[in-house]
């Protein structure tokens, strides 16, 4: 992966919704040819980057490389559905065993919490309505 200047500045310009050079050099504190000057250079904005990654809630490696680490939507009915599943073929090859009166389905939703309260991920519950 490589850094490349012009691009981290326009990423920095549409993060901050901002037009030109000089409105994003006055807009971050510097003087106002700081943009233009540090862009022609090839240098790397880090100070920048690091100031609007937390003013705008974005992560540096998208400002840095265009990687975009966006939180995945995990629907919280498949997520259950596929820690059932695991937790179902677990018991059948006898690698886990339940204790009298432990269901799978409790089991699952302990896990699933688990992920949700841990993870950083973001979650939608799509209801499945019966017809």
């Amino acid at each position: 992966m490589q850094m490349i200047s012009k691009d981290i500045f326009s990423r920095l310009l549409s993060t901050s919704g901002i037009t030109t050079l000089t409105a994003l050099s006055n807009d971050l504190g510097y003087n106002e040819n700081w943009g233009t000057t540090t862009r022609k250079r090839g240098s790397i904005p880090y100070e920048a980057c690091s100031k609007v990654s937390q003013k705008f809630n974005v992560s540096m490696d998208y400002l840095l490389y265009g990687i975009d680490n966006a939180r995945k939507k995990m629907d919280i009915n498949e997520l259950k559905v596929s820690v059932t599943e695991g937790i179902f073929a677990a018991v059948q090859q006898e690698m886990i065993t339940l204790n009298k009166g432990v269901k799978i389905s409790t089991m699952a939703n302990m896990i699933t919490n688990e992920i949700i309260e841990n993870c950083d991920i973001e979650t939608q519950e799509n209801i499945k309505k019966a017809i």
